[in-house]
């Protein structure tokens, strides 16, 4: 196994602990209180406010699940290191797209 897939397993594994400890963040009460705070006080806004706010909770979580599972891949085949690289690439730029569209 070179220095290369050693370092991309390392950083896949830190990565996708911190999208889950991000998505927690986005799930939890303080931070809807914090964004509430900062917008206006109408229940159509709060309403928008949760709907982003558990939406990109778990978004972050999957994405850091599907990180966690990429590095494991990584270190089960790293053979196939560029094609594993290209689909969670792939799924990446999707759920990111999703959630631009979602949340517009």
């Amino acid at each position: 196994m070179s220095i290369k897939i050693v370092v991309l397993i390392i950083l896949a594994f830190l990565a996708g602990l911190t999208f889950i400890g991000t998505g927690i963040y986005f799930l939890s009460g303080s931070f809807l209180e914090k964004l509430n705070a900062s917008s206006a006080a109408d229940e159509e806004s709060k309403r928008k406010n949760a709907f982003r706010a558990k939406g990109s909770g778990m978004t972050a979580i999957s994405l850091g699940a599907l990180t966690l599972v990429w590095g494991l891949m990584l270190l089960s085949f790293p053979q196939i290191a560029a094609a594993l690289g290209l689909a969670y690439m792939f799924f990446l730029i999707a759920a990111f797209g999703v959630i631009t569209l979602v949340f517009k």
